[in-house]
């Protein structure tokens, strides 16, 4: 059956696979961006908190420093030119009012240098007593009770600081001589988050049009079952269709026949009854197939409860004895007779299963041909072949055999008024049973169907 590519149902599917590809990317763009927020907050809290223990480490060491040499009356004497190289105390001659300290080119590879801290000791009137390390410009000097403070100079750069207070250790009264606050210059640390900004604002496009394309390639994987199982649904609409219409256009043309005669012998009655009953049987017997089968699709349930294939066998071997006989065909029977092979499910839906493929052996098998049936146990498996002497499949034909309203001689078929469905439900009874059905066949040497069926223990 064509399909045609600007069909309705192709467009259909079309828009359902847009639609599909919008919601991934949708609900794949708001992972993401959820994600990486969270990986932006993870990176710049991570950073912020080592800036902070680093900078509190610092302000320590600093501190104890400057306690270590600051005087009662608030006066800082010798500190270490190591830790301070650059330290400007005011009312000396170094570079007042506390312009930026330039230090000594030896120092510069340490940490206070290294990470743009500076260093501002306040007395306890908020005076600047002193200064070291980097000076920043327009940064105002602030002296609260809180010990870390977040600072913005005039070009809107952020800083970090943090508040000690400072005591004499020389005395005993232990009175505040002032305060030290040390901080430093988050200008890399926002160069280092506007990088990963950028990152992340650059890679999340190119990401989600990765994402849209293998959205569209999956989406089109998942709408694929849905497609074929759409065309066999249409497919088989309308081969029921056509199965259908056929003995009800008998049905009508008899009748209308009838209706147009002016009289009608009992003879003749009786032929267009015989006719309109083997109609009517042909619509009871499809009808009933094709509830079978919807059955079987939908997994229904059914009784079940464990069937000796021996005996179900020799049933079917005495139902097919007289047509084997008139057709003049040698039907061949092989089971053991002990012990029994059992099978857990359905006995009248087995019984239909085995009918089925033994039945189709006999219809294709010519005028002296055999069909041999076998059963024997394998491992864990009841193994049933029935092997036919017919006209066998053609290779082409062979994958398509189970499908349904499938015929591989339509005329012959027709003659013997099926509708193609006996091997279909065949297939469709032994995989609800746990087992499959394969056949192997050559054109004019015959055809050989092997059912397997697991076994109770």
């Amino acid at each position: 059956m064509a399909w045609d590519i600007a069909s309705k149902p192709n467009r259909l599917f079309r828009r359902s696979r847009w639609q599909l590809t919008a919601w991934y990317t949708g609900v794949m763009a708001v992972v993401l961006g959820l994600s990486g927020l969270g990986v932006y907050e993870a990176i710049a809290h991570a950073h912020r908190v080592t800036a902070d223990r680093e900078l509190k480490s610092v302000a320590e060491t600093v501190h104890n420093a400057v306690e270590e040499t600051l005087t009662t009356n608030g006066q800082l004497e010798t500190v270490s030119q190591t830790l301070l190289p650059n330290l400007c105390v005011a009312g000396e001659d170094c570079l007042v009012p506390f312009e930026a300290s330039q230090g000594h080119p030896g120092h510069r590879e340490g940490t206070l240098y290294r990470g743009s801290y500076y260093i501002r000791v306040l007395e306890p009137d908020g005076t600047l007593m002193a200064t070291a390390g980097f000076y920043p410009e327009d940064l105002p000097v602030i002296n609260t009770e809180s010990s870390w403070q977040t600072l913005r100079d005039s070009e809107g750069i952020q800083y970090r600081q943090i508040t000690l207070p400072l005591y004499s250790l020389k005395a005993d009264d232990q009175m505040p001589l002032g305060s030290l606050l040390v901080g430093r210059s988050f200008s890399d640390f926002a160069a280092y988050l506007s990088t990963i900004r950028w990152i992340i604002a650059l890679s999340l496009p190119m990401t989600m049009g990765l994402i849209a394309a293998a959205s569209w390639w999956l989406a089109g994987l998942a709408m694929k079952p849905v497609q074929v199982s759409y065309r066999k649904i249409q497919q088989f609409t309308a081969d029921a269709a056509h199965e259908l219409r056929t003995p009800l256009t008998a049905v009508q043309a008899t009748a209308e026949s009838v209706m147009r005669l002016p009289h009608i012998s009992d003879a003749d009655a009786r032929d267009m009854l015989q006719v309109t009953t083997r109609q009517n049987q042909r619509l009871t017997t499809l009808v009933s197939d094709l509830l079978l089968l919807s059955r079987l699709d939908t997994q229904s349930p059914a009784q079940k409860s464990p069937c000796c294939l021996q005996d179900i066998l020799s049933d079917i071997e005495e139902e097919l004895a007289a047509l084997a006989i008139a057709n003049d065909i040698h039907l061949i029977m092989k089971q053991p007779t002990q012990p029994p092979i059992t099978v857990v499910g359905n006995e009248e839906n087995l019984y239909r299963l085995l009918l089925n493929v033994i039945n189709n052996g006999l219809q294709h098998t010519p005028a002296g041909g055999k069909v041999s049936v076998q059963l024997q146990q394998i491992n864990r498996q009841a193994i049933i072949t029935v092997v036919d002497t017919g006209i066998g499949i053609e290779p082409a034909d062979q994958s398509h055999i189970f499908d349904r309203f499938y015929r591989v001689n339509k005329d012959r078929s027709r003659h013997s008024g099926g509708a193609g469905l006996g091997l279909a439900i065949a297939k469709a009874i032994a995989q609800t049973h746990g087992g499959d059905i394969q056949v192997q066949s050559q054109a004019d040497k015959g055809s050989t169907f092997t059912i397997s069926l697991p076994i109770t223990a």
